[in-house]
């Protein structure tokens, strides 16, 4: 089933930012994220681990999407963390 793409201003379910690294494909003038991208907030410091859109290559990397999980840490604690994406500004982009 298609899901929508993450873009820069995605955010996980524990309200951390999701940042686009695929500065040569553009979504409403935001880079594209992709997995290794950088997840980082108060809950959540790490990166996009795994994602459903594993046939979309974006710079060589699948591209992040709606439920992609990242994995880092908790940078207050420094407890190990999962999360998952949550919402992106690229809702109505389907790939």
């Amino acid at each position: 089933m298609p899901t929508p793409i993450m873009v820069t201003t995605g955010t996980s379910v524990t309200g951390d930012l999701i940042t686009g690294t695929a500065v040569k494909l553009l979504v409403r003038g935001m880079p594209v994220a992709t997995m290794t991208a950088p997840v980082s907030g108060a809950a959540c410091t790490g990166l996009i681990t795994a994602t459903t859109a594993v046939n979309k290559l974006v710079m060589g990397l699948p591209m992040a999407n709606i439920t992609s999980a990242a994995s880092g840490v908790n940078p207050a604690t420094g407890v190990p963390v999962a999360t998952t994406a949550m919402a992106t500004t690229g809702v109505n982009i389907i790939v």
